[in-house]
């Protein structure tokens, strides 16, 4: 029989004191909800986020730090910091000298519950939402989910609310994005509302911005399509988002890209569909079609027609793999441009034919080497609106977009009633640009859009045309070389303008993202070369390449002296 020796009883008696401690330990520290409330501001609440014994509390930039409800669950009162200063959950508090810091927390009677950090964002808008949380979760697994009850409430900078009451609708979008760990949402207010200054309207989309470490690729180029006069471009604001009193970020909330006023204000194709079906109609199964006269068209066959199906459209360039891959209404045509059809979103096939003969004769245009469609004899310009396709063209070789191959690449049509014109825009979806990603693009310098050589690419296609390029060359001088300026602080901004100097807009949000920065730690991760490391690296290296980019546009499109530009 073997023997239980001294040391071996020393050790067994360690193990179970050890395990006491633990459990003791994990006890003590056993979550508790904590809570913060700025009565005086606003009537929101805040909850702060617990991991591994750690509180974070993440306070919005408008509160105001000297009136501070706190209020821990289970205690009345909150012993914060080795100076064991009392915090009441009756009364507000000066928590202004605890920001930044890791603070010890005892409840009313001593014992610890934990540390706590507090952070203030920046004075930017807030957006609080409140929704089931177990449908949350599901939100967050699949785009498939939405929410369609809840409430919203919408601040702004200054503190004042431009919007509150029900929320009819969360769901995730994205593509790619909606497979990192902080999720892009879109939002349907119950009535509409103008965000911020932008257009009235009931939907949203909240930009994560994940893959961008600076947080401001998207916003800096949606103000550059709004200064340079790109038609409908989109407006957006940054903002840090809550939910069920969890903070959630700092977001880009932007206007949706779809047809109504305040929008893209284009005959509404759509509604004039749900009049002739009836709403809400049945549109029956998308059905696949491949054959001689159509390389690919996809549509609802049961879906019936109004009188005028010449608009309005919005439409995507769409990458060819996705197209395949799922199942989106649209078409490609003989020289394998692929179309999404975004709205109306259940397209008849009438519609569907209809957008492919049209694209399809744009693309012959263009294709052609004096830019006219051999069976018609219209020029390219009887198809498209050259100063629109000039300013995407300039945004998309500008920032060098990762995506303008397809995938973000909008296209509107009205009415041929009010404008037979096919229009490029809005910009959209720009968090991999400036230098962003290592497989292309990367270099600041060098030719870019009219490098990519085949026949879907239809920037390179209009650059082949004289009088193209001549526009190109206007506006580069005359508007979007001064919006450059200003952007890299050599001019100062116009009162009326949209675009502002990279520094402000990184001093704008610089609390907000280093809050984000905390929530998310892992954001940022897919950047390219030098574009990472640290906001202020982020900021730095995006500053240097939109600079040799400029330099080098000048050399291309010509060169004007900032302070000279019109």
């Amino acid at each position: 029989m073997k023997h239980t020796t001294g040391k071996s009883i020393r050790i067994a008696v360690t193990g179970i004191l050890f395990l006491l401690l633990l459990t003791g330990s994990a006890s003590a520290l056993k979550e508790r909800k904590l809570t913060a409330s700025c009565p005086s501001v606003s009537g929101e609440q805040v909850t702060a986020q617990w991991k591994q014994g750690e509180m974070t509390l993440y306070l919005p930039g408008v509160w105001d730090l000297t009136k501070i409800r706190l209020t821990l669950e289970d205690s009345e009162t909150i012993l914060l910091g080795d100076e064991k200063t009392a915090v009441s959950a009756n009364e507000e508090s000066d928590l202004s000298g605890f920001t930044g810091r890791k603070l010890k927390v005892l409840d009313g009677g001593g014992e610890g519950r934990g540390t706590l950090t507090i952070l203030q964002g920046s004075r930017i808008p807030g957006l609080f939402l409140e929704v089931d949380g177990e449908e949350l979760k599901k939100v967050n697994r699949s785009k498939d989910n939405v929410i369609t009850e809840g409430r919203a409430v919408y601040t702004e900078a200054d503190g004042s609310v431009s919007y509150t009451g029900g929320l009819d609708q969360l769901k995730g979008r994205g593509n790619n994005t909606f497979r990192y760990s902080k999720k892009p949402y879109q939002i349907k207010l119950a009535e509409k509302a103008s965000l911020s200054g932008m257009g009235k309207g009931r939907t949203w989309v909240l930009l994560a911005n994940w893959t961008d470490l600076s947080l401001l690729r998207n916003q800096i180029v949606l103000d550059m399509s709004r200064e340079i006069g790109l038609r409908n471009a989109v407006s957006c604001t940054q903002a840090d988002v809550w939910i069920n009193g969890a903070y959630q970020g700092l977001y880009l909330v932007t206007e949706k890209i779809q047809i109504g006023k305040g929008r893209i204000d284009i005959a509404n194709l759509e509604k004039e569909t749900e009049k002739v079906n009836g709403y809400p109609f049945e549109a029956g199964k998308i059905v696949t079609e491949k054959s001689a006269a159509y390389p690919l068209l996809r549509s609802y066959p049961q879906v019936k027609d109004p009188e005028d199906i010449t608009g309005g459209y919005i439409m995507t360039i769409e990458k060819k793999h996705r197209m395949k891959d799922y199942v989106l209404a649209g078409f490609r045509t003989e020289n394998e441009l692929s179309i999404q059809i975004k709205e109306p979103t259940y397209p008849s096939r009438g519609q569907a034919e209809y957008l492919f003969a049209r694209i399809t004769e744009m693309q012959n245009a263009l294709i052609a080497e004096d830019g006219t469609e051999p069976a018609t004899g219209k020029r390219y310009d009887e198809y498209l609106d050259v100063q629109s396709f000039a300013r995407r063209f300039l945004i998309e070789d500008w920032c060098k977009n990762y995506d303008f191959i397809g995938g973000s690449q909008f296209l509107y049509k009205d009415s041929d009633l009010n404008d037979p014109l096919i229009y490029a825009g809005p910009s959209w979806d720009y968090d991999l640009c400036f230098g962003n990603m290592e497989d292309r693009g990367y270099p600041a310098t060098g030719k870019y859009l009219t490098s990519y050589r085949k026949k879907t690419n239809l920037y390179w296609l209009l650059y082949s045309h004289e009088d193209f390029r001549n526009t190109v060359g206007d506006i580069w001088q005359n508007s979007f070389r001064q919006a450059a300026a200003v952007l890299l602080g050599e001019k100062e901004a116009e009162p009326e303008g949209v675009i502002r100097s990279l520094d402000e807009y990184a001093e704008q949000i610089r609390d907000s993202a280093a809050m984000n920065s905390r929530r998310w730690p892992g954001g940022g991760g897919t950047t390219g070369r030098g574009a990472g490391g640290d906001f202020d690296n982020a900021i730095r290296y995006m500053k240097e390449w939109i600079s040799a980019r400029t330099e080098w546009m000048d050399g291309e499109y010509g060169t004007v002296a900032p302070e000279n530009a019109q």
